[in-house]
């Protein structure tokens, strides 16, 4: 959608909660019908052809534009790890914000094949990498609060962590950002991951706990034990 448009919709009281503009269904059929008109066989290309459809429609233009990419890993500690649900210890975190500035991360790589701006946001963790250049450092608290034992931010700190993700995309429009795609890491992070997702779907907790960074067979089962116990 356009800067202004994302702008406005940004401004608004509540913005997160509000639906994003849908994609141009008249300039989706215009694009559909594009791909029939040039010179290859229909399908030719795949998944591209779809890809380039559906960028069409959102961007409301025929022929997509994607030289402006900006990618933002929003990175932070988290307090189910306490808990013992995480194969390794949580100095990783800030390592590996390192690792992303100092390009030896995949989307490091991926990001400068691209030609993209990859933005690293530290959101709060135990090691302090404010002297890490190119971090924004921006934290919350150190960690977040052990989830098993009480909410995992209180309200202020759900509106601080929301107003960082604003800002990450207020700095993609100002770098007139065609494609924003946004990540994160953190040891734990896929426990406080599988949490959201049972909460918010119904679905049980042993079916989509995974292995995170490389549990075994029975650190899943611990981990499934610990998300269990949390959400009832």
């Amino acid at each position: 959608t356009s800067t202004q448009t994302c702008s406005e919709f940004m401004s608004t009281q509540n913005w997160w909660v509000n639906p994003a503009v849908p994609p141009s269904a008249a300039m989706e059929l215009a694009a559909t019908e594009r791909q029939s008109q040039l010179t290859k066989p229909p399908g030719a290309l795949g998944r591209l052809e779809h890809i380039a459809i559906a960028l069409a429609a959102i961007q409301g233009q025929l022929k997509p534009q994607l030289e402006q990419i900006f990618i933002a890993v929003f990175a932070g500690d988290h307090g189910i790890v306490e808990e013992g649900i995480s194969a390794f210890p949580q100095a990783v975190t800030v390592e590996m914000q390192r690792n992303f500035i100092n390009g030896g991360a995949a989307i490091s790589v991926l990001a400068k094949e691209l030609g993209a701006s990859l933005e690293v946001v530290n959101t709060g963790t135990h090691a302090d990498p404010a002297d890490l250049p190119g971090v924004v450092h921006a934290p919350i608290a150190q960690q977040t609060a052990n989830f098993l034992l009480q909410a995992a931010m209180d309200e202020a700190q759900w509106q601080q962590a929301l107003t960082l993700g604003q800002d990450s995309v207020a700095r993609a429009l100002e770098h007139k950002a065609q494609l924003y795609i946004g990540g994160e890491m953190g040891i734990g992070n896929t426990s406080a991951a599988t949490a959201m997702l049972a909460a918010l779907t119904g679905y049980s907790v042993a079916d989509i706990t995974g292995p995170g960074t490389g549990l075994n067979q029975q650190g899943v089962l611990h981990k499934v034990k610990i998300l269990q116990q949390a959400l009832d």
